[in-house]
Order: C-alpha cells, then sequence, then structure tokens
C-alpha cells in the first residue's frame, strides 16, 4: 500500500529536525579553536598579502584563509599559511606572489588539539623557538611544515612521540642542537627535511629504522661523525642529501644496493677510502654527487648500458688511476666531472667523453687527451 502524502510530510519534517543540529554544529567553530587562532595571529606581523584580512567573524572554519576544519565536529584540522604563492588565490592581480611575516609561533598553536597539519612556511622572518608543545600537545599531526623561516633554538626533543607524522619539514631556518634520537621513533616519516640549518652532532645510528622514509635531506648543517650504516638498509629511500657537512669515515658500501635510491649527495664533507663500486653498479642511481672530500683510489671501472646519470660529480677528491673507460657503455651521462684529482692517462676516444669540455677534466697533472688537448 503507498504511503500518503501527510505521512511522508510529517516524516520529513521529524528527520529535519533531528538533521538540522547536526548540521548547525558541523558547520561551527570550535569556540577555544576560534581563540587560540586569534593568540597565533596576535603573535605574527604580515601586510604585503593580507593573509590574515579574512580572519574575523565568530566562525572560523568559514572563509578564514589558510584554516580548515573537520566537518563532524568544527574542530581546526589544517592550518596552511605560505608566504610563496602556489595559486591565484595567494597571488591576485596586481598583489605580490610572496610576503614577509614577522613574529613567533605562539604556544596557542598548541591549543588546537586536533590539528592534522601544521604549515607555516617561507615568511622569512618568524623567528624565535619551535615551541616544546608541538611535539606533546598535537597527537593527531601528520604534518609539519616551518620552513623558510628564522627560527631558533633546538628541534623539540619529544618529537619522536608525533607517531601520526609523515612530513616533517624544518628546512633553511637557524636551529642548532642535535638531530634528536627520538626522531628514528616516526615510524611513518616519510619526508624529513631538516636541510640548511647549523645542526650538530651525529646523525642518529639507527636512522634506518624509518622503513617510510623516501626523502632524507640532511644537507648544509655541522654534522659530523660517520654516515651510519643503518641507512643501506631502509627499503624506500630515494633521495638522500647529507651534503656540506662534516662527515667522516668512509661511504657505506650497501649504499649500492638501496634498489629505490635515486639521488645522492654526499659532496662537501670530510669522507675517505674509496668510491664502492656497488654505487656506480647502481642502474636505478641518476645523482651522485660525492665532490669535495678525501677520497681515494681509482673510480671503479663498473658502468654499464644499465647506467643513467644525469649528474655524476666526483671532482676535488684523491682520486688516482684513469679515467674509466666503462664509461663508454652507459646509457647516459649528462653531466659528468672528474675535475681536481690525481688521474693520469689518456682519456678515452668516442662518445661520451666527446661531449665534455676541459672542465670536466681539468685540475688533473697528469691527464691528458680530449678537450685537455693531444698527450704527449
Amino acid at each position: 500500500m503507498a504511503t500518503s502524502s501527510p505521512a511522508v510530510a510529517t516524516a520529513l519534517l521529524l528527520l529535519a529536525a533531528v538533521l538540522a543540529p547536526l548540521a548547525a554544529a558541523a558547520a561551527a567553530c570550535s569556540a577555544a579553536d576560534r581563540d587560540a587562532l586569534l593568540s597565533i595571529r596576535a603573535a605574527l606581523s604580515e601586510a604585503r598579502l593580507g593573509v590574515f584580512s579574512s580572519w574575523s567573524g565568530a566562525d572560523c572554519c568559514a572563509g578564514w584563509y589558510g584554516v580548515a576544519c573537520d566537518p563532524t565536529d568544527g574542530r581546526v584540522a589544517d592550518l596552511t599559511l605560505r608566504g610563496e604563492a602556489e595559486d591565484a588565490v595567494m597571488a591576485p592581480a596586481g598583489r605580490p606572489a610572496s610576503g614577509v611575516m614577522s613574529g613567533y609561533v605562539s604556544d596557542a598553536v598548541c591549543r588546537l588539539g586536533r590539528l592534522s597539519s601544521l604549515v607555516l612556511a617561507d615568511w622569512k622572518q618568524i623567528s624565535g623557538p619551535i615551541p616544546s608543545c608541538v611535539a606533546t600537545d598535537l597527537p593527531y599531526l601528520r604534518i609539519l611544515e616551518l620552513p623558510g623561516n628564522r627560527l631558533t633554538g633546538g628541534i623539540p626533543p619529544a618529537v619522536g612521540s608525533l607517531s601520526r607524522l609523515t612530513v616533517l619539514n624544518l628546512a633553511d631556518n637557524q636551529l642548532t642542537g642535535a638531530v634528536p634520537g627520538s626522531i628514528t621513533s616516526l615510524a611513518s616519516l616519510k619526508h624529513l627535511d631538516l636541510a640548511n640549518n647549523q645542526l650538530t652532532g651525529r646523525v642518529p645510528a639507527d636512522l634506518g629504522k624509518l622503513v617510510m622514509l623516501s626523502r632524507a635531506l640532511l644537507g648544509r648543517n655541522r654534522l659530523s661523525g660517520p654516515i651510519p650504516a643503518s641507512v643501506s638498509s631502509m627499503p624506500r629511500l630515494a633521495d638522500l642529501d647529507l651534503s656540506e657537512n662534516q662527515l667522516t669515515g668512509a661511504i657505506p658500501g650497501g649504499l649500492g644496493s638501496a634498489h629505490v635510491l635515486t639521488s645522492l649527495y654526499l659532496g662537501g664533507n670530510r669522507l675517505s677510502g674509496g668510491i664502492p663500486a656497488s654505487l656506480l653498479r647502481n642502474s636505478g642511481l641518476g645523482i651522485l654527487n660525492l665532490s669535495q672530500n678525501a677520497l681515494e683510489g681509482a673510480v671503479p671501472d663498473v658502468f654499464t648500458p644499465q647506467s643513467y646519470f644525469m649528474l655524476l660529480d666526483l671532482s676535488r677528491n684523491r682520486l688516482s688511476g684513469g679515467v674509466p673507460r666503462s664509461l663508454a657503455s652507459a646509457a647516459y651521462v649528462g653531466h659528468l666531472d672528474l675535475s681536481h684529482n690525481r688521474l693520469c692517462g689518456a682519456i678515452p676516444a668516442g662518445p661520451p667523453f666527446n661531449h665534455f669540455d676541459a672542465e670536466s677534466f681539468g685540475g688533473n697533472s697528469c691527464l691528458c687527451g680530449g678537450p685537455l688537448g693531444k698527450c704527449t
């Protein structure tokens, strides 16, 4: 039997009465979170882009630039403010594409207890320390990005307690102190960028515990000691940058067996010993920079038709012997730099050697042929 129209209407009215409060609750911003956001804003100053001009009204979930809320409870889930424009919203016609923000990161951010993503990136003049409570009071945090500022002090020691963290980017600041050992407890971490700071001490020995990590960027710091052997066992590591530090010892031979490693930057350290042949055999490795170290011995003559190097920089070491002839069998070598070593003998004729200029081979006292001129 068909349901009567009055009955349907009554049912719909009852359903609307039940859902209306839920919809209102989903749309409303948490008053406590709104107060926390206003405290964060009070600690910062930015006039060029006017990113805070929309931060008004009772509902912080409705139109506040860079703020996103969980629709189920109105709690702030994401706070994303970037100083470099990524879309037309940040750089409308006639407005600058980048901004400058000064001030500091208020510990009021830690009152946003449901925060999943915190991004305050590339503002150039945000200074002061990272509030230590970020590591203890934000258990839902998955993304922490504070690069391109003037942050000082250390990385919060308890950062390893952020068990959901997948991205940690603190690059291009003035952070000091050691890389916290607790960082190796971040089992979900995929992207680690601490480059271009003033960090000291050693690379954590058990960095290899981060089995989900695909990018580890720690270059341009003041790190010392050896490269941990454990990095060779990271199954998803694609990009490793430890360049321009004060690292010593040998290059771990196991790095050449890292199956998904595509770029390895170890230049500008104090590494010694020989170049592991496995590195040059690794057909997936497309960028290898070992320049400005104290590496010795011959360049392993192990290149194959599977070798494909966009960049191969072995310059400014103490390498001896000749230019490896097997380079001629490589599928591709885009940029080669063997300069300022102790190489001797004739540069092999033909490709790819005839594609490189003298700068690729200069500074080797007894190397000749090719762009360096005839051997006598």
